[in-house]
């Protein structure tokens, strides 16, 4: 028996797969879960998800939330999630989180509260995800 794995967005079930194995982007680190894993909860950060099917490996963006294992069921619920794009274009991924990481800096010049700077820091983690997605689906 695998592992049933749902992503669950607030808009809808964005994944619903059985699988192998799965590792998860938690805030401690990546986490992998395979069939028989104990009980957990874990807050995840906006990140790359990776699971297997038939020794294929498939990664899925992560906007951040949290994961449930719990007899061979797999729940994640987070803010956003999306597919990696099959023709991606590695060029402007890296331009956008080029972009997005300068947009940051400018911002720390002029603002220290760290509750006004979560948006851009979200925006960074989000485009860096991205990228290491491309990452793995090109290697």
């Amino acid at each position: 028996m695998g592992l049933n794995v749902r992503v669950i967005t607030p808009e809808k079930v964005f994944l619903t797969s059985e699988t192998e194995q799965v590792i998860l982007p938690s805030v401690t680190g990546g986490v992998g879960i395979l069939t028989g894993h104990a009980p957990l909860v874990t807050v995840l950060e906006p990140g790359v998800m990776r699971y297997e099917n038939n020794g294929s490996w498939t990664p899925a963006v992560l906007y951040g939330g949290f994961a449930e294992v719990e007899n061979n069921q797999v729940t994640v619920l987070v803010n956003g999630a999306e597919e990696v794009p099959t023709s991606p274009d590695l060029q402007e991924t890296e331009k956008a989180f080029i972009d997005a990481t300068e947009k940051l800096e400018k911002l720390k010049e002029v603002e220290s509260e760290e509750r006004k700077l979560k948006p851009a820091v979200l925006e960074v983690q989000i485009a860096k995800a991205r990228l290491d997605a491309l990452e793995l689906i090109k290697n």
